[in-house]
């Protein structure tokens, strides 16, 4: 009973009221991150200076760990260890860049998908229906983003107190050390404790907002899809019913269907331009840290390194495996045109259907820098290409 009422609270609310909530949970987060690129009156601010000051601070201070580390023990594997961590601050870098530089096609891909929310949901019946399901798979998406966020910088920062009670081994939780601040003594150790936890609490924050955005356009392709189905179905009704047709209703209605997957292709193409970069870098940054990390768990040099791995291979397969919904949908947009009652309509309607045929067949999928498909299976490729860079580590160690 407490299931079903749960369904109909959910089936009652808007769902325009409910797709803002979740536009609004990502403004906050956006705009704590100084890039609330969804204000028309944006400009950079206090917040954005002081995240730049704070990446800049974070890589001279790296590259100053990885100095005297190397001079004081003669190690050289706090390079590998420091990769991670770099490859995460890049990733941060490159997508507060590029959302500020793509925000006029920003506002414009969330304005229209507003005015989705807002004109189909008055539909009722299908249409509410797939509505309903784009905004259950945003909420799925934003939570396992979370989720995974979470359960790092919880572990990660509970680790080292941990091993620490376990073995009276001090370690640090990121590895970067400021100038002037000796992790020997208790004193260093905590205060570079409390730094390390305060710049992962915020790294991981910028990553989550950004990843939002990503995540709220790509949910909405197949919304767009279904969209698309909804109203093949109701054409497919209308040249079956009993009562034939007008000419005048089936050129309305394929009038209307034509524009909707106009736009259909017009939100894949804005959402490929604005991540075009941003993949690239995630992708690259994710395959060099998942190598770092293993590397440094099998010869044994960082405790911490599993929450890391986890943390890199969960983002890799989480924004493939996003690519991988976006094919699919561009699949199922053929097979929708393709399976409509095409034969039954005029001969002029059969021909604008062939064109959308043709044009569902080329659709532009989301791409690794235009050089491999964003999906599963070259995240697969991506784990066996760092399985045998391993081999070759580890034989060369030997």
């Amino acid at each position: 009973m407490a299931n079903d009422s749960k369904v109909d609270l959910l089936a009652e609310q808007s769902c325009l009221v409910r797709y803002r909530r979740i536009l609004y949970l990502v403004k906050i987060c956006a705009k704590i991150c100084g890039a609330d690129i969804a204000d028309p009156n944006y400009r950079l601010n206090f917040m954005t200076y002081v995240l730049m000051t704070m990446l800049v601070i974070f890589y001279c201070c790296t590259v100053y760990t990885i100095y005297v580390t190397v001079l004081r023990d003669g190690t050289y594997t706090i390079i590998l260890q420091a990769t991670c961590f770099v490859s995460a601050g890049v990733q941060s870098n490159v997508k507060l860049f590029c959302f500020i530089a793509q925000r006029f096609r920003v506002r414009e891909a969330q304005t229209f998908l507003d005015d989705t929310y807002k004109n189909y949901e008055t539909r009722g019946g299908n249409y509410q229906e797939v509505l309903l399901q784009g905004i259950a798979a945003t909420m799925k998406g934003i939570k396992a983003f979370g989720f995974v966020y979470v359960c790092v910088v919880v572990a990660c920062s509970v680790y080292p107190v941990i091993y620490d009670a376990l073995y009276g081994e001090k370690i640090l939780i990121m590895q970067f050390l400021l100038p002037g601040v000796d992790p020997f003594t208790n004193t260093g150790f905590y205060m570079l404790s409390v730094m390390h936890v305060i710049c992962l609490c915020l790294g991981a924050f910028g990553n989550f907002a950004s990843d939002m955005y990503f995540f709220t356009f790509i949910t909405s392709v197949p919304l767009l899809k279904n969209i698309l189905r909804c109203k093949f179905d109701d054409l497919n009704r209308l040249m079956n019913r009993e009562m034939q047709p007008t000419r005048a209703q089936v050129r309305d209605a394929m009038f209307d269907i034509v524009s909707w997957h106009k736009e259909y292709l017009r939100l894949l193409l804005c959402t490929a331009r604005i991540f075009y970069i941003i993949i690239f870098a995630h992708v690259l940054c994710s395959a060099a840290s998942v190598v770092s990390t293993l590397y440094c768990m099998l010869i044994g040099a960082w405790p911490a390194a599993p929450f890391f791995l986890f943390l890199s291979l969960a983002n890799l397969y989480l924004y493939c495996g996003l690519g991988t919904v976006v094919d699919k949908s561009n699949e199922d947009c053929t097979c929708i045109i393709y399976t409509s009652s095409w034969y039954e309509l005029p001969v002029t309607e059969q021909r604008t259907v062939l064109l959308m045929l043709l044009k569902s067949q080329c659709t532009e999928n989301l791409t690794v820098a235009s050089m491999t498909p964003l999906t599963v299976a070259t995240a697969l490729n991506i784990t066996k290409t760092v399985y045998s860079m391993l081999m070759l580590l580890m034989r060369g160690r030997d």
